[in-house]
């Protein structure tokens, strides 16, 4: 609980629940597009087997990362071969790779954190932090590379296909490793293999093609927005020391390969090594001489990890080659296993440790299970505001709408940085009460009550004389006073904030906050219709607008009576409907994802059906060729 395992897991059970409808997800920061909540891979992977195995999504969630986490030293190793090591030495690199992390050698931190210098590091990303996006994307891109490499090699529509299918399912997992995948595949062009020229054009097609499969979750503004929204989630921003940095780490990774090219280095070492480099800049920069090159350096440590391990399997190829030669089989083999029987004192030492990290318990009898289930039976579809593991995961349990939400770099209203921070940070109940009605929540949730590693509020105190609907010990869930709370309102032209107000300053929404409580004014009763459709019903006048608590994107669209209606984001980054009716009115909200969505959409099946037809063709174009030729022969 402690960890963003639960943020995954709830995008599991809805994907689960409300499979095929994943244009819009309701649940986090009023509402954002699916693309922007996190790639989807991963959570349709765990979606599938809970649905299947008729198993919880959490049950399910725990199967499919520990199979990745296994398949780790798996992929490594068919990496390895597939780039040209011998098979011992594959599995040798792969073999060490599975025990030892030379991140744990290097970072006292890391090492702090893993309990050992020899202690299973992946295992506890998994146990500690429930990273299993990340150890996935690793196994992929691992994968990837070797697949890149068998493509361009064999020059066949079918290793294009599945190298592009491989780099894509990467991009779908994890940003972390998709930006990992982007330094590995320079780092392949610059090292030799075959003649660059050729080789970059090749690569652009099939980065291409990857994209292009890929794009419905990843549209151009899904990037533009997580490029925009990591830097602040980590307080990163660009310096002269870490541009000068990154400067140098370039210039380093170009030079390396300048001289391992005058050296005749082999392609393979070449390309493990400035790999490693890469990665150990970015790693490395951060932990040792505290500059970041990315934001979140730190997380780059897996695959520094893996850079060290091909290196050491590139170094070890020649002596294994010249051994397989000299040597018989059998002491081929006793060696393989004298490798193995030395492992058997790590299993036991990371076996203690991983099960010291294991601490089984009751979740039923934790405050998110119980909060969350009281509001699903409760308050079903109202919004709340949720801190620390609770955000992360409460949707792990329940439909709970929240204004926070597990995958900030994912957040489409920017307004909430500065409002949330106000909610979390200021000292007053009124300025903290005033932001949570303009954004529609109905609840808090008491942070002082939240897994120790989570306390977010700087004064929770300020919540208390508000009425308390739910409490269980120093568990708290707070009433937001509202008197209408709907998501959609009636407001008029004038109610809507003219300008965006410090997060501090709310004089400017005053009006727009005194128009939500107007009794003066029309009700309107706002219902979801599934996750990315809604109706109004309200009785109207012509100068009335429709104010409504959900993030705004262009592909929202309203029908009023039957009348497409113009829809627009106000300046709290919401939407407003124009109704433009008198008497009964009734609005129908479609989110169809907008443009660019829509031809993301259109060109990843037109690239799966291009690959498709070249690979069916150019195996018509073999058969015949092989017919031609039995002929001839006759």
């Amino acid at each position: 609980m402690d960890s963003v395992e639960g943020a995954y897991i709830g995008l599991a059970r809805h994907i689960r629940d409300h499979f095929p409808d994943l244009s819009w997800f309701p649940l986090w920061y009023g509402g954002i597009p699916y693309q922007y909540s996190y790639p989807p891979l991963l959570h349709v992977l765990v979606a599938g087997t809970a649905a299947v195995g008729h198993i919880s999504p959490a049950r399910a969630y725990h199967i499919v990362v520990a199979i990745f986490y296994a398949l780790g030293p798996v992929a490594l190793f068919w990496t390895a071969r597939r780039l040209g090591a011998s098979r011992d030495a594959s599995f040798l690199a792969g073999l060490l790779y599975s025990f030892i992390s030379p991140s744990c050698l290097l970072i006292r931190q890391i090492r702090a954190e893993t309990g050992d210098w020899l202690g299973p590091r992946r295992a506890v990303l998994l146990l500690r932090y429930g990273d299993g996006p990340q150890i996935a994307a690793l196994v992929l891109a691992t994968l990837a590379i070797g697949t890149l490499h068998v493509a361009l090699e064999r020059k066949r529509p079918v290793y294009y296909f599945a190298a592009a299918v491989s780099m894509a399912a990467v991009i779908l997992t994890n940003w972390i490793g998709t930006m990992a995948l982007a330094v590995a595949v320079g780092c392949y062009l610059l090292s030799g293999f075959g003649a660059a020229r050729s080789r970059g054009l090749s690569i652009v097609g099939i980065g291409c093609l990857a994209y292009a499969l890929a794009m419905p979750w990843t549209t151009p503004a899904t990037v533009k927005a997580i490029a925009a929204n990591a830097p602040l989630l980590v307080a990163f921003a660009s310096s002269g020391s870490q541009r000068l940095a990154l400067a140098g780490s370039a210039i380093a990774i170009l030079g390396f390969a300048w001289i391992m090219m005058r050296l005749r280095v082999r392609p393979p070492l070449r390309f493990a090594t400035m790999f490693a480099i890469a990665v150990a800049a970015i790693t490395l920069g951060h932990f040792w001489a505290r500059i970041d090159l990315l934001p979140q350096p730190h997380r780059y440590h897996l695959e520094m990890d893996l850079a060290v391990w091909l290196i050491i399997g590139f170094l070890l190829d020649p002596a294994f080659k010249i051994l397989a030669r000299l040597s018989r089989r059998p002491w081929r083999k006793a060696l393989v296993w004298a490798a193995v029987a030395a492992c058997v004192p790590m299993v036991i030492d990371q076996r203690r440790i991983t099960r010291r990290m294991e601490r089984p318990f009751e979740v039923r009898a934790t405050p998110e299970y119980k909060i969350s289930r009281w509001l699903s039976a409760n308050r079903p579809g109202a919004r709340v505001f949720a801190p620390g593991s609770f955000d992360a995961g409460m949707n792990a349990f329940g439909d709970t709408p929240m204004l926070t939400g597990g995958f900030a770099n994912g957040i489409r209203n920017s307004v909430l940085w500065g409002a949330n921070y106000q909610i979390y940070a200021g000292d007053t109940q009124r300025v903290g009460l005033d932001w949570l009605n303009a954004l529609g929540c109905d609840a808090i949730v008491s942070a002082d009550t939240s897994i120790p590693e989570f306390h977010d509020y700087s004064h929770p105190e300020k919540w208390r004389g508000l009425r308390e609907l739910w409490r269980d010990g120093p568990a708290v869930v707070y009433e937001v006073p509202r008197l209408n709370r709907s998501l959609a309102h009636a407001v008029r032209l004038a109610d809507l904030p003219e300008e965006t107000p410090p997060s501090y300053y709310l004089k400017p929404i005053a009006a727009y906050l005194a128009a939500l409580d107007d009794p003066a004014l029309p009700r309107a009763e706002f219902q979801w219709r599934g996750s990315s459709a809604a109706s109004i019903a309200a009785n109207l006048r012509p100068e009335h607008l429709l104010s409504i608590h959900v993030s705004w994107d262009e592909g929202w669209k309203a029908r009023v009576n039957g009348q497409l209606r113009r829809v627009w984001g106000d300046k709290l980054g919401q939407m407003v409907v124009e109704p433009r009716c008198n008497g009964a009115c009734m609005v129908e909200l479609a989110y169809d994802g907008g443009t660019q969505v829509r031809f993301a959409r259109i060109l990843s099946i037109l690239t799966l059906a291009a690959l498709l037809l070249w690979i069916f063709l150019m195996r018509v174009k073999c058969d015949n060729s092989a017919r031609n030729v039995t002929k001839m022969h006759r």
